[in-house]
């Protein structure tokens, strides 16, 4: 998989990952991921610096969720490939936005949206600021297992006071190969759980609602949500 891949899932509209609605776990469980920021008074780190609080949703595309998690007031911080997504997404919001450059493409930027158009592993802590979540619904399942372990890094090394909400997807690869790829619950283990401690929230089988991956042959379709929430002493990327 390269950049053309996607360019070219966008050009062409190929685009099953994006949903119409925004993604109900997200709506039920972003308290449950917030909340305890607002007790845990004995570790000002996982306290966020400012209010309104930043989250960054890495591969964000046009997601209906940033909708929503700027209607919650919060600063939203994603990073696309695709500045045709980007385009939309300015567009859906109705949003006339600034745009200017950094190291590997562009900032569309409004109010408390930033969106970096190009390399998600280009960007650096100095771009994104002091993260306070971390929304991933998408992306580490959009990428083949050789690229994973280095976004997990890479998303640690952005934001390693930062909480984090994970959806994953599971399913038989012989019976497809992605994307969206199978992530299992070892490999978020693998992956996280020397810098997070990792809750296990929900699971669930979607394959009776994706009829398109059960004609691909699917028997099952497990989607499951983690909340991550970082340990004393986060890795860094060159661990």
């Amino acid at each position: 998989m390269d950049a053309d891949f996607w360019h070219d899932k966008w050009k062409k509209q190929q685009i099953g990952f994006h949903l119409d609605t925004v993604n109900p776990w997200l709506v039920s469980q972003l308290p449950l991921l917030t909340a305890p920021l607002a007790k845990d008074c004995a570790e000002p780190a996982r306290i966020p610096a400012r209010i309104p609080a930043r989250i960054l949703v890495p591969l964000c595309g046009k997601t209906l969720d940033i909708d929503y998690l700027l209607q919650q007031g919060l600063q939203v911080v994603g990073c696309e490939l695709s500045e045709l997504a980007v385009e939309q997404l300015f567009a859906r919001l109705e949003k006339v936005p600034t745009i200017s450059e950094w190291s590997a493409g562009k900032l569309y930027q409004c109010a408390n949206l930033w969106v970096f158009v190009g390399d998600f592993f280009a960007l650096t802590p100095t771009d994104v600021g002091s993260i306070d979540w971390v929304y991933d619904r998408a992306a580490l399942v959009a990428l083949p297992k050789p690229m994973r372990d280095n976004y997990a890094k890479h998303i640690q090394a952005l934001s390693p006071t930062a909480s984090m909400l994970l959806i994953t997807l599971q399913y038989d690869q012989l019976q497809m190969s992605g994307p969206p790829f199978s992530v299992i619950d070892n490999e978020v283990a693998e992956f996280y759980g020397k810098a997070y401690d990792i809750q296990t929230v929900k699971q669930k089988d979607l394959i009776e609602q994706e009829p398109r991956f059960k004609q691909q042959g699917l028997t099952a379709f497990i989607q499951t949500l983690f909340v991550l929430r970082p340990l004393a002493l986060p890795i860094t990327e060159n661990e």
